[in-house]
């Protein structure tokens, strides 16, 4: 029999026009689903109670997510395939419970995201050069525009992969996550002359986030 847990992680997938929904809104939304699914949530304490839940990782407005990561805390314990099974009855189109599993007590630490973007037949081979001699270079300086100031960063230490798969026609990326946090995937994109895929209406895919290890 499953272990019941008072502290779960799930993943699950965030698609369709759920991906033009902001992570503020997204927070919202799911604690609509979790009063809808009738948990049983711990919740903070003090004047404004919330209830108890953090997202590992972020997922940018326009993203989609396959395989996302959210942790929660019950008031007491559940079995994860029953916390699963409320959480699905509930969801709207676009949110996907996956899996659900006893969490640490401690929050998890992402350490890689892993990014898949389509590709034209036509732009396979110069995508396939660029990332070849990115991968090449030990430095990649890029400059970050913020509304207030630019932040000069260096792209190639964070890249831990990249390749195009001519049979499926897409590039995949996986990065470096690192306390202080890491590079996009747009900046990624705009290195190998790609950007502008996005703003043609190519849908970026985080396809997995990868937690650190205990």
């Amino acid at each position: 029999m499953e272990d019941a847990a008072s502290r779960l992680r799930i993943r699950f997938a965030k698609q369709g026009d759920l991906r033009l929904v902001s992570h503020h809104d997204l927070m919202r939304c799911l604690e609509r689903v979790l009063r809808r699914a009738g948990l049983p949530m711990a919740h903070s304490q003090g004047f404004n109670p919330r209830p108890k839940y953090a997202f590992a990782s972020a997922l940018a407005l326009g993203i989609e997510g396959r395989r996302e990561v959210l942790e929660l805390e019950l008031a007491g314990p559940m079995a994860p395939a029953e916390v699963l099974r409320l959480l699905a009855s509930v969801a709207p189109p676009g949110l996907e419970f996956l899996e659900a599993e006893p969490a640490p007590g401690r929050a998890s630490r992402v350490e890689a995201v892993s990014y898949r973007v389509a590709l034209p037949a036509d732009r396979l081979a110069s995508a396939g050069e660029a990332v070849a001699d990115l991968l090449g270079r030990e430095h990649c300086p890029y400059v970050r525009r913020k509304p207030d100031r630019d932040v000069p960063l260096d792209l190639r230490p964070f890249l831990l992969s990249a390749e195009v798969d001519p049979a499926e026609g897409a590039l995949r990326l996986r990065l470096k996550v690192e306390p202080g946090g890491s590079a996009r995937p747009e900046e990624v994109l705009d290195v190998l002359g790609l950007r502008d895929l996005v703003a043609d209406g190519a849908v970026l895919v985080r396809t997995d986030v990868a937690l650190a290890p205990g």
